[in-house]
């Protein structure tokens, strides 16, 4: 993808660029975009440029759940500012208009996306998650996908979808401080189950088999910890680590690149068990590298999952609490789900996300 802030600011210039004195065209009905939160199996942190690069070979593969961010943004037929709800948070924030300050807070990246797509002012844009914060499924990312479809369409602007992961990337970096992969981007905006490979100049998404991820469906099993966490100590504290050259970081990263590259040869071949092993390497590639990672609650549920039959298990993104997933064969599936939720698991009955991004319109009334 490059380094971070160059797409960005290109598609900047690409949206803004049209005849002089044109400016974009608010279409006057509401536009609805929805986006797929998605479960990491195995590879993750090596989408962070460049980290991938530093490890070749680096495949993060990851299935899209159904579980969706959705956006609203309608027009409000005034040049007043632009409205920013999140129903789920209860929080309201207005644009005072494009020259004030961006407020830090839970809608900074919303503001910071509508901003750069020209709707500082004029829009009402409604938001709401499926989850909470601290999840781990990549909810940021896939809000921010959305919110950026869903604005640039209802401000006329025509930006190709691909482009939008660099800029949702950038805009994340800005908010968080630190460097952001693109895997949840990626998952927001294609759906399914996919191989994310970095390489030189470029990270290519492979979408795996509609047959592959039938199988996957009868056998993932996606839960809440009711531990809420944050990706930004582990990983920022992995980064840095590895960046200057720290021998056990090096190794850590070897192991989940190969942790990667296994879960997508697993899969091509369904070879289930192959793949439990394969999201087991990577859990315990990431646990040597920080205590952060596995609390007392995760090692208490998934040590029931394990004992009760699971072929494999993953905590989802930096791991720390929000969610997780255990693998299962068909036939153990309840055993499992029994023993999740008897260690203080919220197993939940949600299945893959075959499609990506999807946008509407709307009457506005």
């Amino acid at each position: 993808m490059g380094p971070p802030g160059v797409a960005a600011r290109r598609l900047g210039r690409a949206a803004r660029s049209r005849p002089p004195g044109e400016e974009p065209v608010t279409d006057p009905r509401a536009v609805e975009a929805t986006a797929p939160v998605r479960v990491d199996l195995a590879g993750g942190t090596l989408d962070l440029w460049p980290l991938g690069l530093l490890h070749p070979g680096a495949t993060t593969v990851a299935v899209a759940i159904d579980l969706r961010v959705r956006v609203r943004v309608t027009p409000t037929g005034s040049d007043g500012p632009t409205r920013l709800v999140s129903r789920d948070l209860g929080t309201v924030r207005e644009i005072p208009g494009a020259d004030a300050p961006v407020e830090r807070g839970p809608l900074e990246l919303v503001e910071r996306i509508v901003r750069h797509a020209q709707g500082a002012r004029g829009l009402e844009v409604v938001v709401t998650s499926p989850v909470t914060a601290g999840s781990g499924l990549g909810t940021s990312s896939a809000l921010g996908i959305a919110v950026a479809a869903a604005v640039f369409a209802a401000r006329g602007l025509r930006v190709g979808r691909a482009r939008l992961v660099p800029l949702v990337r950038d805009l994340e970096a800005v908010v968080l401080g630190i460097p952001t992969g693109t895997q949840d981007h990626h998952l927001a905006l294609h759906g399914g189950l996919g191989a994310l490979e970095q390489r030189p100049g470029d990270a290519r998404f492979r979408r795996l088999g509609r047959r592959t991820l039938d199988g996957l469906a009868a056998r993932l099993v996606p839960f809440d910890s009711g531990q809420a966490r944050s990706s930004a100590p582990s990983n920022w504290d992995m980064f840095r680590r590895r960046i200057e050259g720290e021998p056990a970081a090096i190794t850590a990263l070897d192991r989940v690149r190969d942790a990667g590259i296994a879960a997508a040869a697993a899969l091509e071949r369904e070879d289930w068990p192959g793949l439990g092993r394969a999201m087991r390497a990577d859990l315990e590639a990431r646990a040597t590298w920080s205590p952060l990672v596995l609390t007392p609650r995760l090692e208490r549920i998934l040590a029931a999952a394990s004992e009760a039959g699971a072929l494999g298990a993953k905590v989802c993104g930096a791991g720390g609490g929000g969610w997780g997933a255990v693998l299962v064969e068909p036939g153990d599936r309840d055993a499992v789900v029994d023993a999740l939720r008897d260690a203080g698991g919220r197993p939940a009955d949600v299945g893959p996300a075959r499609h990506g991004l999807r946008i509407s319109r709307r009457s506005a009334r």
